[in-house]
């Protein structure tokens, strides 16, 4: 196969991990989740926020845009969007739990409070989101599922890519369908050939995709945000997505012709009551590639025999074409799993609870490294579960480079990544612990944190860097004080900024007197957006926004 690379899907500049392009400095974009498609959650074009400005007395709550739905996907963001009569704007773009997309002037609610468009994907009564019934166990997000999975945009055609799942009824009968749509990000209006049906079944029926096990869109999760990868062939690209349910699916899409490509399943689909099988979500981040176009996914509970079943592993998946037949396969081109794999089987201990990063190459003898967290107990793991995967020979069942070390904690949430002036750090949070930097070089990862938070987040946190280069790094971190698997909370979430080479703490939303910059209640997987100034929160009920301002205590 001849080399592929990655579509520019992320900020735009950016030459490469961690190096700044020689290119003019300009408004960069966020386009995918967790910034780029190798999920380091860095902006390095950040010039405005600084640790010397960050704090409570000039930073705080700036505006908020109310929504009608939880905002599970992460906030993305295009500069200098024409959006027709309404002119040329700043544009950050939300997807909600109630099947709603909004485009939000990214710069000041006073001046636009409307949305500069929306569209709606919902046709009461007939069409609707997804009811959780939490008493059936059909979901894990109350009490409604519309868009859970991060859009991606790509700019070479204007186009949005979003997942949509809504039950429709029709006289008595009552289906639940997934579509894939592509949304002009000028106008919201459905691009032509959009939307494609992913699946469509009555009741509890599904979709086959000729694997082993159905793909039942009632009862099934699409949590990982989308993934847009170049390949040979697909004049913009291909779509991955990943799902859990009865097992885990990734399905990949043609960009331009919204045709399903390829399908790969975790799991054959033997039943085992009270237990998933493979499922990919990783805390909303579970597909990741890297600058060859490989695709990473990491997977839940479920059986393991490294030929169909692929519980508990990570996985490197590389689209191949069938000469003969002109037909797309996701083929298994390595994987790791842990060597208590079986163990975490029986006790519910998913490796894939997180999400993966790949590290930029360190040099050394083993340069092209993945960091790779997950639940923990010492049920299993005689050694914390934060896996350092050599991704040139991943090492199957049993290997890794190394396994670093750090509190007894499982991680539900996904790192990031930079590298100062000084030294490389990954950023992680592990459930009920402190957020830890560990340092990256040659020799690989420390084994032991470097450095921690004075507080800890008990629902663990995906962090997002801002910095100018390698200078003026913040860390910025969400912290949900509640355990919010079913039912939501109704506790503000918490925004944290750390000094990202010594990680104390610059600021936090609880600091200011009278509530001046509570945010809304808090949502699982959430990563804050920090582009141009600005940090952009999803919560159950509004966008907040913080900035520089004139901040009364």
């Amino acid at each position: 196969m001849r080399p592929r690379q990655v579509l520019s899907v992320a900020l735009l500049s950016f030459s490469s991990f961690g190096v700044v392009s020689l290119l003019p400095a300009q408004t960069p974009s966020v386009l995918t989740r967790q910034y780029d498609n190798q999920h380091t959650g860095q902006n390095l074009q950040e010039t405005i926020l600084t640790p010397s400005n960050v704090n409570s007395g000039g930073f705080g709550k700036v505006f908020s845009y109310p929504v009608d739905g939880q905002i599970w996907t992460q906030p993305l963001y295009v500069p200098n969007v024409n959006v027709g009569t309404k002119g040329t704007h700043n544009v950050v773009y939300v997807a909600t739990e109630n099947a709603k997309v909004y485009a939000f002037d990214a710069d000041s609610a006073k001046k636009n409070p409307n949305p500069l468009w929306f569209t709606d994907f919902l046709n009461p009564p007939n069409v609707l989101a997804v009811p959780c019934d939490i008493g059936a166990g059909l979901c894990q997000l109350f009490p409604l599922v519309g868009i859970t999975q991060t859009p991606v945009i790509n700019l070479a055609n204007n186009t949005m890519y979003v997942v949509v799942r809504t039950q429709e009824t029709a006289g008595t009968v009552v289906s639940y369908v997934e579509r894939l749509h592509a949304l002009d990000i000028t106008s919201g209006a459905e691009q032509p050939g959009s939307p494609a049906v992913i699946c469509s079944a009555v009741g509890s029926g599904g979709c086959s995709f000729g694997g082993p096990v159905m793909f039942i869109p009632k009862v099934k999760q699409g949590r990982p945000g989308l993934l847009l990868v170049n390949e040979p062939g697909f004049s913009q690209g291909v779509l991955f997505m990943g799902f859990a349910g009865a097992t885990g699916w990734v399905l990949a899409y043609d960009a331009s012709t919204l045709q399903l490509v390829a399908t790969f399943f975790a799991n054959d689909g033997i039943t085992r009551s009270g237990y998933g099988f493979g499922g990919i979500w990783g805390a909303g981040g579970a597909v990741v590639a890297d600058s060859a176009g490989n695709v990473y996914v990491v997977t839940g509970d479920g059986y393991f025999d490294s030929i169909i079943n692929w519980g508990d592993s990570l996985i490197k998946l590389v689209l191949t074409l069938n000469p003969a037949t002109g037909t797309y396969s996701l083929v298994p081109a390595d994987y790791f799993t842990p060597s208590d794999e079986a163990c975490r089987f029986t006790n519910g201990l998913d490796l894939g609870s997180a999400g993966p990063l790949i590290l930029p190459a360190q040099g050394g003898t083993t340069p092209d490294l993945i960091f790779q967290g997950g639940k923990a107990s010492t049920l299993c793991d005689s050694t914390p579960s934060i896996y350092i995967v050599n991704r040139d020979n991943m090492g199957h069942l049993g290997g890794q480079v190394s396994l670093s070390q750090t509190a007894k904690a499982g991680s539900s949430s996904s790192p990031a990544y930079w590298a100062s002036a000084t030294a490389n750090h990954i950023y992680n949070v592990a459930d009920s612990d402190s957020l830890r930097a560990y340092t990256v070089s040659s020799a690989g990862v420390s084994t032991a944190s470097v450095m921690q938070t004075s507080n800890t987040f008990s629902n663990g946190s995906s962090p997002a860097i801002s910095a100018n280069g390698t200078s003026n790094g913040i860390v910025w971190a969400l912290d949900r004080t509640e355990n919010s698997d079913i039912l939501p909370g109704v506790q503000p979430v918490i925004l944290h900024a750390y000094n990202g080479t010594s990680l104390s703490e610059l600021y936090n939303s609880t600091q200011a007197a009278s509530g001046r910059d509570t945010a809304g209640p808090s949502v699982k997987f959430q990563v804050p957006t920090v582009v141009n100034g600005k940090v952009y929160v999803g919560t159950q009920t509004e966008l907040d926004v913080y900035g520089l301002c004139p901040c009364p205590q």
